[in-house]
Order: structure tokens, then C-alpha cells, then sequence
């Protein structure tokens, strides 16, 4: 017999079954992502979205179905992760405001909160685009009548959810080319496909994966990740490899000096944990001398003493940043840029809506400023400076790691005082945009994109976000990226190497680059990004 209402029992064990739907299909959900690149990670997103979902709801003994409903939607929108999972908590939440306060779900009531789920999920997006999780949801929603029982309801939903997605490539070009469905709305599909399985009374075990938590990083207000430690000691040793040395240190620190040749070698670095420097070094075989660690927190304390001045209590700064980047270099030359939070993020790493909030409350500054960095990092931080009280956070929407280098720049060409934090963030987004991106990665598949045949394997050059070269080797697609970036015009290109590249194989890929472009000046710098062996500023 077809249910004419549910309980909050029952619709807890249903949201269960479509995490469960989700969970199960993580890998298949990522190898959908339009671009081949390492970092597609919609099924991780929408998975740890879900999760965090989850765990507010799992130790909860609700009855009432409303009260079920909002504790789900608010571990989603705290847990929200990139674009697809900022937009499923977002219907979530409209779901949750659609059954308003009621003891059980009544198919006309579960009608009004689907169509509830998809205006707000609408809303929440600037500039929505068909053809993607909102159209699936929307076109899914549109199927249903009032004269449907709550079981007929699930099934229609998901059948109509399913020809919307098979029907997505027709509405998005970019996926006709890849020959792909939308990710997103395919996680959609399989959250509502293990909801109807569980409504028809398949059996769907409930206990969800352990959630991988994300690398976090310390604020960098804090004393350690503000300053860190100093550390210097000498290397003692036979035909000491001062370039390697050099190269390994980068990845552990920043600030990094590495002198000397063959028995004996001086070396500096600033690093969150002394340990590892020092442990580096002993487990080379090298014999370790005039060991020197500083706390330069202390140390800058020791300094203002001495100065005649007490170490006062911070005064709110009118501006402080929160950014989110990734590589241990690239977090030092933040650091340098006085960044006064940073949150780590990377591949199945974006942060969630909690991690700005935290990051948020930590600080103590008259206004904020978000630079996410990632097309796909931006909603949930747009939805984390919704969700704080006031209006003190702003967002600069940067696209990549050297756009935000840019802007905090900027924010440090604006630090004097005289500009408010609305003209700050108005400086810091013009910087950004002045900015040519450049990223360089690794096919994961063989495809048709943008016009490019590319195999699996191939070396990718993205420029501001778009597919625009790919090639056998690096050099060449590097080549072939800084031409169409239009370097020949330009002054500076900065290379970031990490994701396995080394710094000699770098620096013989600018020997080769500063002959086809003599008019181009190249930097190099240790980013320590993983899956991008480079990352350029072209300025």
C-alpha cells in the first residue's frame, strides 16, 4: 500500500539511503567532470557534503519530520564542499524550509518542499547555468502532481531525474564535447535513486564511510603559523648534493638558503616544525653542527622589549584575509604577503562552508576578505559569509593560487590606511584580473574538449580556466601556453613548481623558454602544489 505520509523516523532512514547512494558511487561521479584532470572531485564533495550531513543527523532521536529535515540541511550547508555541494545544501535547505514545522511528511507537503528545494537552490547562484545539477533538480521537480502518493512521488522524481541528466549534454556544449553527463546532477540522481530504493523497500545498509578529514592549517595569526622557527645548522658529509638539499628543504619551509659545496654546506629555512628540517638532514648521513632554532614569535616580542614597549593586545586590523591555498611553499609566500588566515585546500581537499566560518570567528579584524582561489571554492565561501551575522566578510573571487598572489599584493600596496575595506577589496579584485593564469597538469583520460584532441597522459595547459593546449611533453605545453597567454607582450612570467617537478628540472625548462621568449623575464619559486607541476603568473 502506497504511504499517504511519513514520520520523522522514516524520513531520517531515507536521507540515509540517498547518502548511502552517493557514498557508493564517489569514483563514478568524479570520472564525469567535463575537464581530465587529477583534481575532478564532484563525487568527493558531494560525498563529504552528504556526510557532514549525516553526522548531524545520525545521534539524533527526532521524531517530528521538520526537525529532521533541518538538522540534515544544516550539517549540509556547514559541510558544503566546492559547487556541487554548495548547491545540494542549498536544496537541502530549501527542502527543510518547505516542510516548515510538521510532525509528518504528507505528499502535498513533500511537493511543496521539492519545489521549495529548487527556488532556493536557484537563488543561491548568481549566474545559473542548464544543463547541470540545478536543471536536473528543476526538470525532476516539474514531473511531479499532486496526485501522486509519497512512494509514486520517489519514483517519478528519480525517473525524471534520470532523462534530465541523460539530457544535459543537449543543454551544455562542454559536455557534448567531453561526451559526458553533468557530474553534479549525476550525484543528484544517485542520492534520489537510493531514496527510492529505500522507499520500495531494498535493503540499504545505513552505516556510513568514516569521513577523510581535510588538511587543515593553524591561522596564521597564531603564534606559530604567524612566525614559525628560524632554523640554521651546518651539514657535514662527503660530495654533499647542495642542489637536491635545496630542493627537498623547499617542500618542508620557506625562506630557504642552502650555501656551501662538497664537505660542508650552511643551511637556513623558517618552518612551522623544527623537527623536520633537523630530521631531514640527520637521516641524510650528514653529520649536523651549530644547531640554531628561534621562535620568532618570541624573538619579535624580544625585540619590542627591548625597544622600550610592552608587546600590546592586537588592535582589530581594519582588513585581514582568509585564503585558501595549497603546497607548503605557496602557504609560506602567502604568509609573507601578511595573509592573516590560511586554510589548506587541494585536490578532494576543498574546504567546506564550516572551515570559513571557523576561519572567520578566529579573526578579529574590522572586515574580511575571502580570496578562494578555485572557481569551485567560491560558493562555499560566498555561503559561509552568508551565513555569518553582519556584513563585515567580502569576497575576491579569485580562480587560482597567483591570482590570489596578486591581489594580496595589492591588499599590501593598500595597507597604509587610507583606502576603506570596500576600496581594498575593489583593489585586490582589479589585481586579480590583471593577472594571466597559467596551470599546467596531466590528462586522466583521452578526450575531445575546447577543440583539443587530448590523450590520456598528455600535459595540459589551462589558461585562466580554460582547456588551451595539450602536449606530449611539458616544455611544450608550457610553450605552447605562455604564446597563446601572450607572453611575447608581457614582462614576468613566476613559475610555482611542485606535483613532482624539481627545481633543476624547472630551471632547465626556463633555459629553453628564455630562448624562444628573450623578451620574457622568468622567477622561479617553490609552490609545493600537488597534481600541477607548475602554476605561472604571466604579468
Amino acid at each position: 500500500m502506497s504511504k499517504t505520509s511519513i514520520d520523522g523516523r522514516a524520513l531520517k532512514q531515507l536521507l540515509g539511503a540517498g547518502v548511502k547512494g552517493v557514498a557508493q558511487n564517489v569514483e563514478l561521479i568524479n570520472e564525469l567532470n567535463v575537464f581530465p584532470v587529477p583534481d575532478g572531485d564532484t563525487g568527493i564533495n558531494m560525498f563529504h557534503t552528504l556526510n557532514r550531513a549525516w553526522a548531524e543527523l545520525d545521534s539524533a532521536a527526532d521524531a517530528k519530520a521538520s526537525a529532521v529535515a533541518q538538522r540534515f540541511a544544516y550539517g549540509a550547508l556547514m559541510g558544503a564542499r566546492g559547487n556541487s555541494g554548495t548547491i545540494l545544501s542549498q536544496l537541502l535547505a530549501g527542502f527543510a524550509e518547505g516542510l516548515g514545522d510538521t510532525e509528518r511528511v504528507t505528499a502535498p507537503l513533500l511537493l511543496a518542499a521539492i519545489d521549495m528545494a529548487v527556488e532556493r537552490a536557484y537563488a543561491a547562484v548568481s549566474e545559473p547555468v542548464e544543463g547541470t545539477v540545478l536543471t536536473v533538480a528543476r526538470e525532476a521537480a516539474q514531473s511531479l502532481h499532486g496526485g501522486l502518493s509519497i512512494d509514486g512521488m520517489l519514483q517519478t522524481l528519480l525517473a525524471n531525474a534520470q532523462a534530465a541528466l541523460e539530457d544535459s549534454p543537449n543543454q551544455l556544449a562542454i559536455l557534448k564535447d567531453a561526451g559526458v553527463v553533468d557530474a553534479g546532477g549525476m550525484g543528484l540522481v544517485c542520492f534520489l535513486q537510493g531514496i527510492q530504493e529505500h522507499s520500495c523497500g531494498a535493503p540499504v545498509e545505513l552505516r556510513m564511510p568514516a569521513q577523510s578529514s581535510a588538511e587543515k592549517s593553524a591561522p596564521a595569526g597564531s603564534p606559530v603559523e604567524a612566525y614559525g622557527y628560524d632554523v640554521q645548522f651546518i651539514m657535514r658529509g662527503a660530495a654533499l648534493n647542495v642542489g637536491k638539499i635545496r630542493s627537498d628543504l623547499e617542500e618542508l619551509g620557506w625562506s630557504v638558503i642552502v650555501a656551501g659545496e662538497g664537505r660542508m654546506i650552511k643551511v637556513h629555512i623558517h618552518v612551522e616544525n623544527p623537527a623536520l628540517p633537523l630530521d631531514y638532514a640527520f637521516k641524510s648521513g650528514a653529520a649536523l653542527d651549530d644547531i640554531v632554532v628561534e621562535n620568532m614569535q618570541l624573538q619579535a616580542a624580544a625585540v619590542a622589549r627591548q625597544r622600550g614597549r610592552q608587546v600590546a593586545e592586537p588592535k582589530p586590523a581594519p582588513a585581514a584575509v582568509i585564503a585558501v591555498v595549497e603546497g607548503a611553499g605557496m602557504r609560506g609566500v602567502y604568509r609573507d604577503l601578511n595573509c592573516a588566515h590560511i586554510i589548506a585546500g587541494g585536490a578532494g581537499k576543498n574546504p567546506a562552508t564550516e572551515d570559513f566560518i571557523s576561519a572567520i570567528e578566529q579573526l578579529d579584524a574590522e572586515a574580511i576578505i575571502i580570496l578562494p582561489n578555485n572557481r569551485n571554492i567560491e560558493l562555499a565561501a560566498r555561503q559561509a559569509a552568508d551565513l555569518v551575522e553582519g556584513e563585515r566578510v567580502s569576497i575576491v573571487a579569485t580562480r587560482t593560487v597567483v591570482e590570489g598572489v596578486s591581489a594580496m599584493i595589492a591588499f599590501g600596496d593598500a595597507g597604509d590606511g587610507q583606502l576603506s575595506p570596500a576600496e581594498i577589496a575593489s583593489a585586490m579584485r582589479e589585481a586579480a584580473r590583471s593577472t594571466t593564469s597559467l596551470e599546467i597538469t596531466r590528462a586522466t583520460r583521452s578526450t575531445t574538449l575546447q577543440g583539443l584532441d587530448i590523450r590520456q597522459g598528455d600535459y595540459l595547459a589551462i589558461i585562466d580556466g580554460r582547456m588551451s593546449a595539450a602536449a606530449a611533453d611539458i616544455k611544450s605545453a608550457l610553450l605552447d601556453g605562455l604564446n597563446i597567454a601572450g607572453a611575447e607582450g608581457k614582462e614576468l612570467a613566476t613559475l610555482y613548481y611542485g606535483g613532482g617537478l624539481s627545481r633543476a628540472e624547472t630551471e632547465d625548462l626556463i633555459k629553453g623558454l628564455a630562448l624562444k621568449i628573450p623578451s620574457l623575464e622568468f622567477e622561479l619559486i617553490y609552490g609545493g602544489q600537488a597534481l600541477y607541476p607548475l602554476i605561472v603568473s604571466v604579468d
